[in-house]
């Protein structure tokens, strides 16, 4: 009991950043799951097996806390206006804001649609900073794969952007 109060101790500031990022900044949202994802990983803490870290078998959780959430809800919007209030500087004028909304918007649509493992290394590589042979672990997937599908995903973020959208990022 006593090691799983250190894992929450030196981890939960971790899992909620990542949980705040992936659900739009909703701290009661991100705070609901990190309660889950420590749930779920004590009662499955005799499945860990010690290959990967730690970390990345808690990010592993709380990822698939938030995707089952998703899928419990699929009634939810993405709240854009709530990413973007911390983004958006006063100085910003109106025409680019709505610009970057939009943008935000076709981005994190293209990435949700996104299949399997692509969606997953790319998420872990943008919101928690894995590294990628923390994400092959998690994945169970060699380190090039995850190299090989972050880089596939980018492109296709940058390739949808682009066609359906007249964005260059």
């Amino acid at each position: 009991m006593k090691y799983f109060e250190g894992l929450y101790k030196a981890y939960h500031k971790d899992i909620f950043r990542f949980l705040y990022k992936l659900s739009n900044n909703n701290v009661d949202l991100a705070e609901e799951l990190t309660q889950e994802t420590f749930y779920y990983a004590y009662l499955e803490m005799s499945k860990f097996k010690g290959e990967g870290h730690i970390k990345t078998w808690l990010m592993g959780i709380a990822k698939n806390r938030f995707f089952m959430y998703l899928r419990k809800n699929k009634n939810i919007t993405v709240s854009i206006d709530e990413i973007l209030n911390d983004v958006i500087e006063d100085t910003v004028s109106i025409q680019d804001t709505l610009i970057n909304r939009q943008l935000l918007t076709n981005a994190l649509n293209i990435v949700f649609d996104m299949k399997g493992n692509m969606r997953d290394v790319f998420l872990a590589r943008i919101y928690s900073d894995s590294s990628y042979s923390q994400i092959s672990r998690s994945l169970g997937i060699s380190e090039s794969s995850a190299k090989v599908l972050f880089f596939r995903a980018k492109q296709q973020l940058q390739k949808q952007l682009r066609e359906s959208y007249n964005y260059e990022i």
